[in-house]
């Protein structure tokens, strides 16, 4: 099973680091601030971009590793967003038939989510993450000191994705973490309220990673993590990259959970509930965007199968949850008076 290492500073990162291997840091440019002091590194800069997730510039930074001499022993570093984390888990998975890499996440959701579970990818033709690799890294390094550098909207939708975790399977740590981000400074935390959101942050890893271990290649209970971005993902097409990931999902949540109450699967009360959580957070997203309008996007999900679509719709917090298909017409059917 995947490492996980948590700690509060990032000095610590170096003694995780095989030795008597050279190691090339693909890393986010607006980071490479904090790592100077790891002059034995070779650093591969990007602009993490969404728009950047491609399989054009994995190939530059797999041209790059070549042009530094990078061999099959060499081992990587993917740090920065989950753009980044993406992209470096994609490159080390096909560089050379795949090399060893660990993952550094420099903001709240890559922590709690895309370094989390070992899906690598890059987007094509608008569409997320359509081509892609699972290979897990040796290790993940999460440190809340780059999290107080973070912008607020950036902070806010590393919250959706924890919460959507516990919404899913730990209803004490859901109430526990929508109470303490209720409230949670993030730009000047005291250190009880540091240490308490490294625990939070850890404890979303764990979760996902016990889930990940018994459905790694994602055929079966995988698939709950997929709640709220099928809807997410169609939005960012729809946006076209212009709002961020987990404002998408945050949505999307909320949205599956309506969804859910309209199949009767959910309850209005817990609706409610997690609705009013989620604004004590400050990660109620309202878009206007009608749920019709974003069919043509979900056409092309990569959860369609046989003219269905496997959908989660949540039931009960954090404990059930249901995977369902449903035919796309019946699912446009759904959608309609449904506004994200």
């Amino acid at each position: 099973m995947m490492k996980v290492y948590t700690h509060k500073n990032i000095n610590q990162i170096q003694k995780y680091i095989p030795k008597d291997c050279n190691v090339f840091a693909i890393i986010d440019n607006k980071v490479k601030d904090y790592f100077r002091e790891f002059k034995n590194w070779n650093f591969i800069g990007i602009d993490a971009l969404e728009n950047a997730k491609t399989l054009g510039t994995a190939g530059d930074i797999c041209s790059r590793l070549m042009e530094k001499k990078a061999d099959r022993n060499c081992f990587i570093l993917g740090i920065g967003g989950g753009v980044t984390t993406d992209l470096a888990g994609f490159v080390a998975s096909v560089y050379k038939r795949g090399v060893k890499f660990a993952l550094v996440p420099t903001t709240l959701l890559s922590a709690a989510d895309a370094a989390i579970g070992g899906k690598n990818g890059v987007n094509h033709l608008g569409i997320k993450n359509m081509m892609g690799t699972i290979t897990q890294p040796e290790w993940v390094f999460q440190s809340t000191e780059f999290f107080r550098t973070l912008d607020l909207r950036v902070f806010r939708e590393g919250i959706a994705e924890m919460l959507k975790t516990f919404l899913l399977m730990d209803e004490e740590s859901f109430f526990e973490g929508a109470e303490f981000f209720s409230h949670y400074d993030h730009k000047s935390p005291s250190p009880t309220q540091e240490q308490h959101l490294r625990s939070l942050v850890r404890r979303c890893a764990e979760l996902k990673m016990n889930l990940v271990e018994k459905d790694e290649f994602d055929h079966g209970a995988r698939m709950f993590l997929n709640l709220g971005h099928t809807f997410g993902h169609a939005l960012e097409s729809y946006y076209e990259g212009e709002i961020l990931h987990g404002e998408t999902v945050a949505a999307g949540i909320l949205a599956s959970a309506r969804l859910s109450v309209k199949l009767g699967v959910m309850e209005e009360k817990t609706l409610n509930l997690i609705t009013d959580c989620f604004s004590a957070c400050g990660i109620l997203f309202r878009f206007g965007v009608k749920a019709t309008d974003l069919v043509k996007y979900i056409a092309n999900d990569k959860k369609i199968s046989g003219g269905s679509i496997w959908f989660i719709l949540p039931e009960e917090i954090g404990t059930k949850s249901e995977a369902r298909s449903i035919p796309v017409p019946q699912f446009k059917a759904l959608c309609k008076g449904l506004v994200l």
